[in-house]
């Protein structure tokens, strides 16, 4: 392990032991004054928002699209610094801040016993999200692609499995995927990110063509498995109170699921389902556009017929 990649794991395990010590509402403060600074310093990815939010919602006024720029930092520094402090967490306290709705549309999901795929995006608290699915039913599997810093994989690695979780190293995941869903289990992915070109179904994201990747949809059509969409909202700051209170953090809606019986043959394809997919992400990301992660460049590959000359 390289000096920086040791100062920099002994910077989270030291913030892992602080933010569990500090109350909620202590920690939500942190969270959005650490995120402000972000935002200020790393002029980069403050531009990625602004220009990102501003093609997405061309409705909203200047200061809007500021606003929710602001929130949208302000919003990833509570829910991670929430996911550092949740070391301390039991299952029954880990279930008292995580208010669960439509659960039944996963357990019926379960209940197929052909595996099922949980849909979810960069979006509200994913983290938290999957801990608390995979107290629902049974331990699930998340695809994650692994960090550069092995000492912070390892504490990473520790957080997502400690209540029976696992992970699956996203660069070579189809064989890991296939055998959890011969075994009726439960795989968490994320497809709200950029890919190459090579890589991508172009599809559309509000409003624009999004290289996407056609996994999911790939993988759906030979297993036949359910797709439930899940999203984890942070709970409004006034409702904010958590183990120590009366209220929980956040809400883990279940949608209803995309099963290919119900679809017609043109809806069953691999685009036609990765459409979809997104499609369920946007309108998710529309309700609540504070809640996504608009620092990353989404739209960064652009399909070939719009490539210049």
């Amino acid at each position: 392990m390289s000096v920086r990649h040791g100062i920099e794991r002994a910077l989270v395990r030291g913030a892992m032991g602080l933010l569990a010590a500090v109350p909620t509402r202590g920690r939500a403060a942190l969270g959005r004054a650490a995120a402000r600074a972000y935002l200020r310093i790393g002029k980069r990815r403050r531009e990625i928002a602004l220009g990102n939010l501003r093609r997405a919602f061309p409705e909203m006024s200047e200061r809007e699209i500021r606003d929710t720029a602001r929130r949208c930092a302000e919003s990833f520094g509570t829910v991670f610094f929430d996911f550092l402090a949740a070391t301390r967490l039991s299952r029954e306290e880990l279930l008292s801040v995580v208010e669960m709705e439509g659960a039944d549309h996963y357990l019926g999901a379960v209940a197929r016993g052909k595996g099922v795929f949980l849909l979810s995006a960069h979006f509200g608290n994913w983290e938290i999200g999957a801990l608390a699915a995979g107290l629902l039913a049974r331990p699930i599997s998340s695809v994650v692609r692994r960090l550069d810093n092995p000492g912070l994989e390892r504490e990473l690695g520790r957080l997502r499995g400690r209540f029976g979780n696992a992970t699956i190293e996203k660069k070579h995941a189809a064989r890991g995927i296939l055998r959890e869903m011969r075994a009726g289990h439960t795989v968490a992915i994320l497809i709200d990110q950029n890919v190459l070109a090579r890589e991508a179904v172009f599809v559309p994201f509000f409003g624009r063509l999004a290289a996407t990747s056609p996994a999911l949809g790939l993988l759906q059509k030979k297993t036949d498995a359910a797709v439930v969409p899940v999203f984890c909202r942070p709970r409004p700051a006034a409702e904010r109170t958590g183990a120590a209170g009366t209220g929980p953090l956040y809400t883990l809606r279940f949608e209803p699921p995309i099963v290919l019986g119900d679809l017609s043959p043109e809806e069953r394809t691999v685009e036609a389902l990765t459409a979809r997919y997104t499609r369920v992400t946007e309108e998710a990301v529309r309700r609540e556009p504070s809640l996504w992660l608009w620092m990353h460049n989404r739209w960064r590959t652009r399909p070939p017929e719009e490539a210049r000359p």
